[in-house]
């Protein structure tokens, strides 16, 4: 069968992607960010409000537990 030049399909060329787009390195770049952010604000407030042992914790004596 006889094919047109504007409908045959040019197979011997391989497409090439365009990359990523500015909006999407942005939000990966922006998550990374944030990710390390939470990260640091984690490790500098874990000592707030943590007082070990608590004084207000009931002391248990295991040994004396029934089942």
């Amino acid at each position: 069968m006889i094919v047109h030049d504007h409908e045959y399909i040019d197979f011997s060329v391989v497409p090439q992607s365009k990359g990523m787009s500015k909006a999407g390195l942005i939000f990966i770049v922006v998550g990374i960010i944030g990710i390390f952010i939470m990260g640091g604000l984690s490790v500098c407030l874990s000592g707030y409000g943590h007082v070990w042992p608590s004084e207000r914790s009931e002391r248990v004596n295991l040994g004396t537990m029934t089942h």
